[in-house]
């Protein structure tokens, strides 16, 4: 960039070939495009809705289901084909539709490349879309407009502009086109750049375009959130690997089937309807349906409460995490600040409430007078009827102003009094702040900033109203001071001020013999709960790391407070991590417990090192340019307003304190809890199907029921016992011991699931025995109904006491044990109420499961 920011805009136009008058001629734009490039941000090309549905249809079970729909609809029995067709049409639309809002969301980036941009061409002001900009070409930017490309400032009329996407940094920063001298210079320092994706908050300009689309510096945040890659497989294409391993062996058994079945008698058209039956039937096909439809009904929950997920592999991921890096303004401590003391006449004044006792007061009425009004003046803050705002969300300006009117000065006067004629806004280079105001016919520097920034350019001391040359003993004193302060967990802000008998240029030093007024100290109170949560934390695994602006001595303060810290070798700061090579930070980075001063690429790298000490990472940010460090981390957590950081985070909260996001990584731990529950449950049930139906082939039983009941079964049954097991999901246990929902879960508990589907399948196949040879569909309304009743019972191995703990749970479960009951005399009338026999053997089956249900636990040790 320095060939841009040290030239002359004269010189860069004449080596772009342009005119600052007449612009590009149309014939000139073409050339232009090919040697430099399109303004066009190159977003990864995304799935279309039609590709992610035929993904979903390539999953071996879905494509079996298919296989089925159409051997269902060759033998015309169309009720079972649209049972198949349902099941079909809502597992894909679930989980197609999911995929494809994650999809968008990276679209939104393109929003990036919208937009009309005004440009000189052949003399002409034209407006053109920002994509067909290109380098050479003369741009107009005004109040309210964004930034097209990258430009070279050619004119600037009080151009001020917020940069905040592309530097991260809140201040406003004021452009102008003279060249900068310096080498080596950050971004928020380029004062002649506007870069794209920038917003002009005050003032106009004129620029030339330097650089167009992946070149510009807003690209290279792009690039380097895309070049993070998610290797991690969604929880939805895990769990279709877990109904396609029921699929696979459901396969086999028919294979087996028909196998033993070659060359017997039997019709090849009925072998292959019934397999299809079969397979159709011990799929658990509801799997699916359910979590999706839990996954609505839990998000629109959290939704009500400002909680918002992007899926639901991000509760899993969330439910794993072991470190959080987060701001300490939200998370720890108020989003406001007080002034707290004031160091002024070699004195140290207490603030209560922010109102001044009267002795000192008045004993230091003219230098603290002088304070408020720097403070005030030197400010951003606008006062509106019934608002106060602050475009930077400075908090240190907000208390001066809310301290001050306490105090009897008022912001609005004093703007009034003392105009505004020209600002010079804070940097990170000189880490002051300066406007120059009118003052009675002549004029005032008003400054505030870093406390040795002030004191290396103050040449006087302000003592009881009088101008003094400032000593070297003084000089001390006031470092002691801001340090004594810091070490209180003060921010500490220097104030001084310098006269003027005419009105100075931005040309001249201002900056520089200054009279030395204060330093006032702000506190930004920690939460109630801020120190309950850090213990909490550890209870939980969970490391906190702290991000603050605060120097390393307020911040040591603040992590002692916060019980968090002891040493100071567990702070560091942005300019240290700059000046160590990268081997050296991870050797520490597990170390560290606060970050002070940095900027986005140290949170990138911060979250590195912790994920390769094997972390599980989430971080907050709320900055386009924190992209990166969003997309690095395990979870990425916003409170942004900006759409396209909402769009690409994967929490979005409106509360960021840390207990929040302890309660909420403690919800998603038993929310994860629940669905290892439910898998296993769904898993059981189908085994049982499965034991069911494999006896049924075995004993060569005839069944022309099964596939209405397995439909019944899988989507009925099993949804209504799932949902007694979702509406009390408050009651799960707060750990988990395994994270991952697949496969593993049914290897882990494999005896458990195969053991109570055999026990299941086993009772529900004796009143069948006992039936058959008399009415053969009272014989499988009796059999099913067991099936059915024992599912039902079989949720009970999965509460935590001998019922469930929610009286809504067990309501849920009566529930569904009335529905199978009555569905039961419904379908078998006065044969099945008046069926002593089946009566004795299903109450016995069913009350010897029921005692085994409550006294058989899954996982029975978490709840002894």
């Amino acid at each position: 960039m320095v060939q841009w920011y040290g030239s002359s805009w004269s010189e860069i136009v004449k080596s772009l070939e342009s005119n600052i008058y007449s612009g590009l001629d149309e014939d000139e734009i073409d050339i232009k495009r090919e040697k430099y490039g399109t303004n066009k941000i190159i977003i990864p090309q995304t799935r279309s809705l039609h590709s992610i549905v035929v993904n979903q249809i390539k999953e071996p079970w879905m494509l079996i289901l298919i296989l089925s729909l159409g051997v269902f609809l060759y033998f015309n029995q169309f009720m079972l084909a649209s049972m198949v067709l349902f099941i079909i049409i809502l597992s894909v639309g679930f989980t197609s539709l999911d995929e494809h809002e994650s999809e968008k969301s990276i679209k939104e980036l393109e929003s990036l490349n919208n937009g009309l941009a005004r440009v000189v061409r052949d003399g002409r002001t034209l407006k053109v879309p920002f994509k067909e900009l290109v380098v050479g070409d003369i741009v107009i930017v005004g109040k309210g407009e964004g930034v097209p490309a990258d430009l070279r400032v050619i004119e600037s009329e009080e151009l001020k502009v917020s940069e905040i996407s592309v530097t991260g940094e809140k201040f406003l920063v004021e452009k102008y086109e003279t060249k900068i001298e310096d080498k080596e210079i950050s971004l928020s320092d380029m004062k002649n750049i506007l870069f794209k994706s920038s917003v002009v908050v005050n003032g106009s300009g004129t620029g030339i375009v330097i650089a167009t689309g992946m070149d510009t510096q807003i690209a290279n945040v792009v690039k380097i959130f895309f070049a993070q890659v998610d290797t991690s497989i969604p929880i939805g294409k895990r769990i279709h690997g877990i109904v396609n391993y029921f699929s696979l062996f459901s396969v086999a058994v028919v294979v087996l089937n028909v196998a033993l079945k070659v060359g017997s008698k039997e019709n090849i058209n009925q072998i292959i309807f019934s397999s299809s039956e079969f397979i159709s039937g011990t799929i658990p096909q509801g799997l699916i349906i359910i979590i999706s439809i839990f996954y609505m009904f839990l998000f629109r929950k959290m939704k009500k409460n400002f909680i918002e997920f992007k899926d639901l592999s991000v509760l899993e991921k969330l439910s794993s995490v072991s470190v959080i890096c987060t701001d300490k303004v939200g998370a720890f401590a108020k989003n406001k600040m007080e002034v707290a003391k004031i160091f002024t006449n070699g004195n140290f004044i207490e603030i209560v409430s922010d109102t001044v006792n009267s002795k000192s007061k008045e004993a230091n009425s003219e230098n603290l007078e002088r304070i408020m009004r720097i403070g005030l003046l030197c400010n951003d803050t606008q006062m509106e009827t019934g608002k106060v705002n602050n475009p930077k969300e400075d908090l240190t300006e907000l208390a001066i102003v809310k301290f001050a009117m306490i105090n009897g000065l008022d912001k609005r006067k004093s703007d009034k009094h003392n105009k505004r004629v020209s600002y010079i806004p804070f940097d990170n280079e000189r880490k002051i702040m300066t406007t120059i105001n009118s003052l009675e016919g002549n004029y005032r520097a008003n400054i505030k900033g870093a406390v040795d920034s002030i004191l290396n350019n103050s040449t006087h001391i302000m003592k009881n109203g009088v101008e003094v040359e400032i000593t070297e003993e003084e000089i001390n004193a006031i470092r002691d001071a801001g340090m004594s302060m810091s070490a209180e967990c003060l921010s500490v802000v220097g104030f001084a001020y310098r006269n003027f008998n005419y009105e100075p240029s931005l040309k001249e030093d201002i900056e520089s013999h200054l009279v030395f007024v204060g330093l006032v100290g702000f506190e930004n109170k920690l939460k109630g709960e801020a120190i309950d949560s850090i213990g909490r934390s550890e209870k939980m695994g969970i490391k906190p790391v702290i991000i603050t602006d605060d120097n390393k001595l307020t911040a040591f303060a603040v992590g002692k407070k916060l019980n968090l810290l002891s040493k100071l070798n567990e702070i560091i700061s942005g300019v240290e991590i700059d000046n160590m090579s990268k081997d050296e930070f991870d050797r520490i980075g597990d170390k560290i417990k606060i970050f002070s001063k940095i900027r986005t690429r140290h949170k990138v790298k911060a979250i590195k090192a912790l994920k390769s000490y094997g972390y599980i990472t989430a971080i907050t940010c709320a900055k386009l340019v924190d992209l990166p460090a969003l997309r690095v981390s395990d979870v990425g957590i916003t409170t942004s307003t900006s759409k396209m950081v909402r769009r690409l985070s994967d929490i979005i909260l409106k509360d960021i304190s840390f207990m929040h996001i302890l309660d909420i990584i403690e919800d998603s731990r038993k929310i994860v809890n629940l669905l290892k529950k439910i898998v296993i449950y769904v898993a059981g049930c189908t085994s049982a199907m499965l034991t069911f139906s494999v006896l049924s082939l075995l004993w060569k039983y005839n069944l022309t029921l099964i596939y209405i009941e397995a439909f019944w079964f899988h989507n009925i049954v099993i949804f209504i016992s799932c949902l007694a097991l979702v509406v009390q999901h408050k009651n799960e246990k707060s750990y988990c011991n395994g994270y991952k929902i697949d496969k593993s879960i049914l290897k882990e508990n494999l005896v458990f699931t195969i053991f109570n589907g055999l026990l299941i399948g086993g009772g529900a196949f004796i009143p069948l025995i006992l039936n058959y040879n008399g009415d053969t569909r009272l014989a499988q309304i009796l059999s099913f109904t067991v099936l059915n009743l024992c599912a039902v019972l079989f949720t009970f191995s999965f509460s935590q006491k001998k019922i469930f703990q929610s009286k809504l749970s067990n309501l849920v479960l009566a529930i569904n044990l009335f529905l199978q009951l009555g569905l039961l005399v419904i379908a078998g009338g006065l044969k099945v109420i008046l069926n002593v026999e089946y009566w004795k053997t299903a109450s016995i089956i069913l009350i010897v499961y029921l005692i085994f249900s409550i006294f058989n636990k899954l996982n029975k040790e978490e709840y002894d």
